[in-house]
């Protein structure tokens, strides 16, 4: 298996990241910034609110055996409170990754990186009066060479209950693929809706997400044409089928790598129907080898195609480095993210940054750093952010769970 090589390759970026120059502006009023709580065991991946407003994710490690738990913060009067829902014990499941999701009756889903056989699980959690009872789905790599996928992501659900997501590993190639999870009588089937052979990606990392008529939308951290990683569309037909289309390969000029490589999260789309994401390097030669990374944009060209546009090159590591959460859309347009490194030199290569991209209005972005950790805060925020209904933002950086009011 090789759940372990894109942390590894995080880790190495971060290592090479090089610290250059003094702060350029592109600072703003300051954004409120707030500690809700530090959560120990590793917060790699973003959170999940309920109707209530509580709060809910997973961390890497810790709990019970050290596998990783489920967690829920509760909003009190003056503080949050922490639960542990679940503790991994490596047979149901280890080092949980990606958020959680609920479905209409409150029951939350996710999956675990590794554990159940060796390939990861996909598990529910259901809420009753006796508190929370914790299910696996199902065990990937059941099968010689894991056919059916092995170090699953995130999961999303349809109207009807079905569950889809991407492994990274696994499939006919060894290439990762895309699978749906249906509930059944006996059970949770799998089914295959791809596997990736390289040629058009490799290592699906990330959630897909769903188009306006149910297409199913993602991104493979390398491979593509390029080998500099895909952003990648399927399309239902009518006989159960799901035919693959790649919109975009990176680097298709080789390095520098100037619209990105290396995509580890996922795609949003706006109201028009474009794409938004982001890629941890690429975009210039201003930041050493690994180099800064992108946000990037999917347009619908007339030819039917696609057309890449960066949006922003991360030109400073002190303003922010290798992005590996995506962004999220507010209502007026304006896109929200986070980055790994750069910012403050409490930690090695920077402790990471949230920042704005705002539209101007001809064209061009604006870019502002919205809060620089420090380490005593947090520190490399990897998981994506979330908004709840009044525009604050949420997210994780390792060992800290935080809120900032733009």
């Amino acid at each position: 298996m090789l759940r372990k090589r894109i942390p590894i390759l995080v880790r190495q970026s971060l290592a090479m990241l090089a610290l250059v120059a003094s702060l350029i502006g592109t600072t703003a009023a300051k954004p409120k910034f707030k500690i809700l709580h530090t959560v120990p065991g590793g917060l790699f991946s973003g959170l999940t609110f309920d109707a209530k407003g509580n709060l809910y994710g997973v961390t890497g490690a810790g709990g019970d055996h050290n596998d990783g738990t489920i967690f829920e913060l509760t909003p009190g009067a003056h503080s949050w409170t922490l639960t542990t829902l679940h503790s991994f014990n490596g047979q149901d499941g280890g080092s949980p990754n990606g958020g959680l999701i609920f479905d209409a009756a409150g029951n939350l889903f996710g999956t675990a990186f590794g554990g159940g056989t060796g390939g990861g699980t996909a598990f529910e959690m259901t809420s009753g009066s006796g508190g929370w009872t914790f299910n696996v789905l199902y065990e990937f790599c059941l099968q010689y060479h894991c056919p059916d996928g092995g170090d699953p992501s995130a999961v999303i659900m349809d109207g009807l209950g079905n569950l889809y997501g991407t492994a990274l590993a696994g499939g006919s190639y060894s290439d990762g693929i895309v699978f749906e999870l249906t509930p059944g009588s006996g059970g949770w089937d799998e089914t295959i809706l791809h596997s990736f052979n390289y040629a058009d990606g490799d290592f699906p990392y990330a959630a897909l997400i769903f188009g306006k008529t149910g297409d199913l939308y993602g991104t493979t951290f390398s491979g593509g044409a390029y080998g500099g990683g895909s952003v990648f569309r399927l399309k239902p037909t009518s006989g159960g089928v799901w035919n693959e289309r790649v919109l975009y390969s990176f680097c298709p000029g080789g390095s520098p790598c100037k619209d990105g490589v290396g995509p580890y999260a996922g795609v949003v789309l706006d109201r028009s129907g474009n794409l938004y994401g982001t890629t941890t390097q690429g975009g210039g030669n201003t930041c050493g080898e690994t180099h800064c990374g992108t946000v990037f944009r999917l347009t619908r060209a007339r030819s039917g195609g696609w057309r890449h546009t960066v949006l922003y090159a991360f030109p400073n590591p002190m303003n922010g480095s290798f992005p590996t959460g995506g962004v999220v859309i507010d209502k007026a347009g304006n896109l929200y993210g986070a980055t790994v490194a750069g910012g403050t030199d409490g930690c090695s290569g920077g402790c990471g940054v949230v920042y704005m991209l705002a539209p101007s209005g001809n064209g061009t972005w604006t870019y502002t750093v919205l809060h620089k950790f420090d380490g005593a805060d947090g520190a490399q925020p990897l998981g994506g952010l979330i908004f709840d209904d009044k525009g604050n933002l949420y997210g994780t950086a390792y060992s800290v769970v935080f809120e900032i009011t733009p």
